[in-house]
């Protein structure tokens, strides 16, 4: 699917929660492959971030999943080189995390 992000690659962050799968497909439909990332060992979370990476492959978009320790500017890096190593490129970093309703 073409659109404003075709070719590109965005990174979304996020716990895999519903935010974060809403804003991977929406740039996902937009023409972006997207790069999947959370923490590493939440498993519950890793299941996730598999899930709507299987999500983004289902709508024609590379897609990959990289986790990374909290607070750790190696590993986010690490995280940034696979990415690149995998998909070509990073073009977009998005955070993106879950929002709570008072």
């Amino acid at each position: 699917m073409a659109g404003y992000m075709s070719g590109k690659v965005a990174m979304v962050f996020g716990g895999g929660s519903d935010a974060h799968r809403g804003v991977a497909v929406a740039l996902a439909e937009a023409g972006a492959d997207i790069a999947i990332a959370g923490l590493k060992g939440e498993l519950a979370a890793e299941a996730a971030l598999h899930s709507i990476s299987n999500e983004i492959w289902a709508l024609g978009h590379r897609s990959t999943v990289v986790t990374l320790e909290a607070d750790h500017a190696a590993s986010f890096a690490e995280a940034v080189q696979r990415v690149i190593a995998e998909l070509g490129r990073a073009d977009v970093v998005v955070r993106a995390d879950a929002v709570l309703n008072a």
